[in-house]
Order: structure tokens, then sequence, then C-alpha cells
């Protein structure tokens, strides 16, 4: 019985992702739905909906992202919270900006931020990736 439970958790720990790079998926998505929004901008009720939920969506996962630092005070080194918390209240800035001023072009920052915390996720490196 043992050596199926094993067998079990091992297959799991083959299989289930990473929280690092489900990190990443979440905002490489959230940048897809950014980048969309401000690349089919256009005038008009329809495409002013997509914009605004995409930059909802944004913010919603800016907000987890504060919430998980508040409430995991001891992950990461504090200079890397303290920045990531100024980050995120730019990107609440520039969203009310972007929300009351409908424009492609105040999309573009909040874009790049995610691509930039995306790209440092994905090119972390953690204990399981390091060959020994």
């Amino acid at each position: 019985m043992n050596k199926q439970v094993l067998k079990a958790y091992e297959n799991a720990q083959k299989t289930a992702i990473q929280l690092k790079e489900l990190e990443r998926l979440a905002i490489a998505r959230t940048t897809h739905k950014l980048t969309n929004a401000r690349d089919n901008f256009s005038c008009g009720k329809k495409s002013y909906d997509k914009y605004a939920d995409a930059l909802k969506f944004n913010q919603k996962l800016w907000t987890l992202i504060q919430s998980n630092i508040a409430d995991n005070p001891t992950s990461g080194t504090k200079s890397l919270r303290t920045s990531l918390l100024d980050l995120s209240l730019f990107i609440d800035k520039q969203t009310m900006i972007a929300l009351r001023n409908p424009d492609p072009n105040n999309i573009t920052p909040l874009i790049e931020i995610n691509k930039s915390i995306s790209g440092g996720l994905h090119s972390q490196k953690t204990p399981s990736d390091i060959k020994t």
C-alpha cells in the first residue's frame, strides 16, 4: 500500500504545475487580454467594454498580488515586496487614468509591466530546475 501512495505522490509531483509557472501564466493571460483590447480598440460601446474588462481583469490580478504580499510578509525580500507594492500602486493609478480617458496608449505601460514581471518569473530558477 505504501508503494502505491508513494507512486501516486510522485506522479502528482510530475504533473502538478509549479506556483511560479501558474503566476506566470496568469500574468501572461492578463497581458494577452490587455494587448487584445489595445490593438482592437475603436470608438463604440462594445470596444470600450472589452477595453474596460481587460483593465479590470488586470486590476484584479494586481489586487491579488497586493493581498498576497500583505498576507505573507516574510515571502521574498523586503525590497522585492516594497517594489511590487509600489508597482501595484502605479498600476492602480494608471488603470484609473485609462478608464477615465479611453485611449489604447494608456494600456501600454500596464502591458510592459506585466511582460517584465512574466519574463522575470520565466527566467527564475527553482531548486528543481537546477541540475547538480
